[in-house]
């Protein structure tokens, strides 16, 4: 675990209209629930935002959405694009599509192959790059051609959407001690932490998942700015971006306690807790990517967390929220994780 928080307040943020972004999508999306998850501790309630079950199958339908509604008349002439491997485009053809809005989606030719066929089925034209960093800098060249670009992460009516998340939690269990929030480029974090800091101020101790061959939030809070990574030593797909974004770091840097790193192993066996039936709690199994799992994996795995719960009985426990932040994996590597193998990520 790292820590890091600065005396920046979130306040600072207040322009962020997250009640906004509720209500404008609210009639489109689905409000997941939040579940009981598997865990061998008698001294940690914990459960799961079930963003798996959204739209799209992840919690990128709530930007996605949030952005293509607020473009403006011209905006939506000039078509949107974005880079992505996988969930942001699916979710951004989606709602493109129920807009009546041209979507271009760039993505990595390695991206799950169910993902890129999702993107056409919705009507986006895809744009295969060679890389995730390629995929940006053709990005970049469309959006130089006028498209408007819809960042995954780095936008802030992307983090708005978001935040919904964190609404819903707070509302959902207000008496909630810890929230673990899944991290790519940081905007499922930086949203749903903002949501919860206004909601419930300091009495909720919020922190970050990543995995720890990917730490670009990690690296981006100690330097201040995003830092983009030379080398990965991870293939959880849709947690491995070049870098975590500078609107995302800020407020990151305000309203979280700390991140935590589980490796990939440790969320490739949190994913097959996941999504295998678990007998003792009556918990039936989800439809979760690896990605999905992050959260999951540092609140059973964390020492962090680990020291937390030692604090605690089982009457009266330490209440812990994890984001299940997606449900679009790989059919084969789905197959072979409900029947217990060790499986990559891809």
């Amino acid at each position: 675990m790292t820590d890091r928080q600065t005396d920046t307040p979130w306040d600072a943020f207040e322009a962020y209209d997250v009640a906004g972004a509720a209500a404008r999508i609210r009639d489109r999306i689905r409000r997941t629930p939040l579940v009981r998850l598997p865990t061998d501790e008698s001294r940690l309630d914990l459960r799961g935002k079930l963003e798996n079950r959204q739209v799209t199958g992840s919690f990128k339908a709530r930007g996605a959405l949030n952005n293509i509604l607020s473009l403006t008349d011209e905006e939506r002439g000039r078509g949107v694009v974005a880079a992505s491997s996988g969930n942001h485009g699916k979710a951004l053809a989606w709602a493109a599509r129920e807009a009546g809005v041209a979507a271009t989606i760039v993505m990595p030719r390695d991206a799950y192959r169910n993902k890129i066929e999702a993107c056409r089925a919705d009507g986006a034209e895809v744009v295969l790059a060679e890389s995730r960093a390629s995929a940006d800098d053709q990005t970049a060249r469309l959006v130089a051609e006028g498209r408007v670009l819809i960042h995954p992460y780095d936008r802030r009516g992307t983090i708005e959407g978001t935040g919904t998340v964190g609404l819903e939690l707070a509302e959902d269990w207000p008496e909630v001690d810890i929230v673990i929030v899944c991290v790519g480029g940081g905007g499922l974090a930086a949203g749903t932490s903002l949501a919860l800091r206004r909601a419930l101020g300091r009495k909720v101790k919020i922190f970050g998942a990543e995995p720890l061959g990917a730490p670009s939030m990690t690296l981006g809070l100690a330097r201040g700015a995003p830092v983009r990574l030379t080398h990965l030593d991870s293939s959880v797909q849709g947690l491995c971006p070049p870098y975590s974004g500078a609107l995302n770091i800020a407020i990151c840097a305000t309203t979280l306690d700390g991140m935590l790193l589980p490796h990939d192993g440790e969320i490739l066996a949190g994913q097959r807790r996941l999504v295998r039936p678990h007998e003792a709690t009556g918990f039936a199994g989800e439809v979760v990517e690896p990605a999905g799992a992050a959260a999951y994996a540092a609140a059973l795995v964390s020492p962090a967390i680990r020291a937390l719960v030692s604090q605690h009985t089982a009457a009266r426990p330490l209440r812990v929220a994890v984001t299940v932040s997606g449900g679009n994996p790989d059919p084969s590597q789905l197959e072979a994780a409900r029947d217990g193998a060790s499986v990559h990520a891809r």
